[in-house]
């Protein structure tokens, strides 16, 4: 009876206990790679959608205005991150397309540094945070930019949640389609988002299933926010690596500038580095492993391939060239 009892009361023993968990993280690593690729997917048909519906609002402005809302309203050209925002850009002309109406009312066409006011506009300061080119030549004031309201279908879910304000909420993860390579932006684009443009999609000479219209970035060099028509809104036609912040002109001299110095206070090479950076718009690019979501001037999504050649994305951007892009 001793023995039958102490059989019974035999515990797990530390050797099968182990094996026990080492199976189970076994398991645990095998399926995590599959949930972690069925998240991503999921984030991947909600940037889809995101840039379809962008799509639906650019088409609602075009049969209401019979062209498309200009890339960017401005009487100084070209836009460059040296001067102050002068007007908004296509994303604050078709809020009301998009569902927000109050939010389109907010915005102040005519002075957009006042826009989402909620009491006296100040006349300088800014946070670091949204003003990586602190230093300006002469000392100019740094202009205040309003903090922006969350528009959650401006952000690729890839990148990661909104903030309530800031930063964030001022970012737009898809621009317009600005020009064919590395140009200021200007009103002298060949694509069909640019400086005081009226584009119609039904008078594009390549057509509209071959001229992209929209596409992703999240490249490191962002503009003053959604609401203005700059380097945040409107990208040229070169493809990067995912979150790479790639920059041409001085990309290492730049990270060693320190912000806080005056501009007397830096050498030659480093402010021609700065005025580099400041005037470069930057290309499209994502978070998305491999491809770059685009929406065609149709309405149609695309996904295009990293490894896509420069020359057919040059003509899938350009409005006029009368090439047909085979994807």
């Amino acid at each position: 009876m001793r023995s039958a009892s102490s059989q019974r009361l035999r515990g797990f023993t530390l050797l099968e206990v182990m094996i026990v968990i080492i199976v189970l993280m076994i398991l645990i690593s095998l399926l995590l790679p599959a949930v972690q690729s069925s998240r991503e997917s999921a984030r991947r048909i909600q940037c889809r959608n995101n840039l379809g519906q962008l799509g639906v609002a650019l088409q609602h402005y075009a049969v209401s205005h019979s062209f498309l809302p200009p890339g960017s309203i401005s009487t100084v050209t070209p836009v460059t991150q040296m001067s102050t925002p002068d007007g908004i850009g296509w994303l604050g002309l078709i809020m009301p397309q998009l569902g927000f109406p109050n939010v389109y009312r907010s915005i102040n066409s005519e002075s957009p540094l006042r826009s989402f006011a909620t009491g006296e506009p100040k006349e300088a300061g800014i946070t670091e945070e949204l003003w990586e080119q602190t230093i300006g030549p002469n000392g100019e004031t740094k202009p205040n930019i309003p903090l922006h309201p969350t528009v959650s279908i401006l952000r690729c879910p890839s990148l990661g949640r909104f903030g309530n304000s800031g930063t964030e909420a001022a970012i737009s993860s898809y621009a317009g389609c600005h020009h064919s390579s590395e140009k200021p932006i200007d009103a002298d684009a060949d694509g069909l988002l640019y400086v005081n443009s009226s584009e119609s999609i039904h008078a594009i000479p390549d057509g509209s299933s071959n001229t992209a219209l929209l596409g992703e970035w999240s490249e490191g060099l962002p503009g003053f926010g959604w609401v203005f028509g700059d380097r945040g809104t409107l990208r040229n036609a070169t493809l990067q690596g995912p979150a790479s912040g790639i920059l041409s002109g001085g990309a290492t001299l730049m990270d060693q500038i320190d912000e806080r110095k005056l501009w007397e206070d830096l050498s030659e090479e480093e402010q021609q580095a700065l005025l580099s950076r400041q005037k470069r718009v930057g290309g499209f690019s994502s978070s998305h492993a491999m491809l770059v979501h685009m929406l065609l001037a149709d309405g149609s999504v695309r996904d295009i391939r990293r490894s896509i050649q420069p020359k057919l994305f040059r003509q899938l951007v350009r409005r006029n060239d009368i090439h047909e892009v085979d994807f």
